[in-house]
């Protein structure tokens, strides 16, 4: 869960400085691309955090059924 939360992290502290002076003039013309890029990762990797959370929830219910043999 550590990854996902640092790669968030990253691609938010990536867009930030895609939008300074500095972060313009050293992107150039591509910088469109990449800034659409990262938008489409940070989906991705939010996607990924929300649906691991939910995954974990599940488990938890899950765990507190008893399981019993079918038959006895």
């Amino acid at each position: 869960m550590l990854r996902p939360v640092f790669t968030l992290l990253l691609i938010v502290a990536a867009l930030g400085i895609a939008f300074t002076p500095r972060g313009l003039a050293a992107l150039g013309s591509g910088r469109q691309v990449l800034v659409a890029a990262l938008v489409i990762l940070g989906i991705l990797q939010a996607y990924r955090l929300i649906s691991a959370r939910q995954a974990k929830k599940r488990d938890d219910l899950l765990k507190k059924i008893s399981k019993r043999p079918l038959g006895i």
